[in-house]
């Protein structure tokens, strides 16, 4: 048997979870959902803001892997 993951619109979650027991299939995990207070959205916010500001204070995470990388190989010898 084989496992597949789907994304499902919002709005045809119902459809779909009703179409798959009806056809005899399982549905074997749903996405986490969770939800944020509104000090948590502030902090999100916050560094979404910061990010779109000052983007050359930042580096992508290629960048950050391999200065983690070389960092941690350092240390170990």
């Amino acid at each position: 048997m084989q496992q597949l993951t789907i994304n499902v619109p919002d709005d045809k979650v119902q459809f779909f979870r009703e179409l798959v027991g009806n056809l005899g299939f399982t549905i074997v995990k749903t996405s986490l959902e969770f939800s944020l207070n509104e000090e948590q959205i502030a902090l999100v916010n916050a560094e979404q803001e910061k990010i779109t500001r000052e983007p050359d204070n930042f580096i992508d995470w290629e960048a950050a892997r391999k200065l983690l990388s070389h960092n941690t190989n350092r240390k170990q010898k």
